[in-house]
């Protein structure tokens, strides 16, 4: 992506989602690949990763993708999708314990980009925007001046695949945001949530 529309400079960074990092697979190699890719590119800013970073959640893969992904050279952000807890063995708790977080709020040249966690909040439960996770993107929408762009980050689309997407939706009307970016139906498209 590059971002010039609101930002005080042009700027470039790298997206990646559903990267279903598992045993023997080859998204292993796919993700050395980008891994890569974004390191030979100097024009790259940073990199945002979209959930379903693994395959099934297991302690082994997110470690696997954890010291994968430290073979970036350029700051990274991740957020967690409906793969990586749907299964989880350790009651989607090695996520935030291996990557440190399960949300990221941060500026670049002017706009700010904020990304929360979604999916099951237990073992084979629907998808949703956890509770906590709903109070800190609350606290953050209503502390950041009204004025700033917006990008969100999420595994999920803002639809109804996501319980309590109208909620997060309402949220994000509080800010400036100008554009959200998720993965989860593995596809390249546009969408518009409610007119926006």
């Amino acid at each position: 992506f590059s971002w010039n529309l609101y930002a005080q400079e042009r700027f470039s960074f790298a997206w990646l989602a559903d990267l279903h990092i598992a045993d023997g697979s080859a998204s292993i190699h796919d993700l050395q690949d980008c891994i890569d890719d974004i390191n030979a590119n100097d024009s790259l800013r940073f990199v945002v990763l979209a959930g379903d970073i693994t395959e099934f959640g297991s302690d082994r893969e997110i470690r696997m993708a954890h010291t994968l992904l430290k073979g970036l050279n350029k700051p990274w952000y991740i957020v967690g999708g409906n793969h990586d807890s749907k299964w989880s063995e350790s009651g989607c708790n090695t996520f935030a314990k291996t990557f440190g977080y399960e949300h990221f709020n941060f500026e670049v040249e002017g706009v700010r980009f904020i990304g929360t966690n979604s999916g099951p909040n237990m073992r084979m439960a629907p998808a949703l925007h956890p509770r906590e996770s709903m109070v800190w993107l609350d606290s953050i929408a209503n502390a950041i001046p009204k004025e700033q762009p917006v990008v969100f980050i999420n595994h999920y689309p803002m639809d109804t695949s996501m319980l309590n997407c109208f909620q997060v939706l309402d949220v994000l009307k509080k800010a400036n945001t100008q554009l959200v970016l998720g993965g989860h139906w593995h596809n390249n498209v546009k969408l518009d949530y409610q007119g926006q």
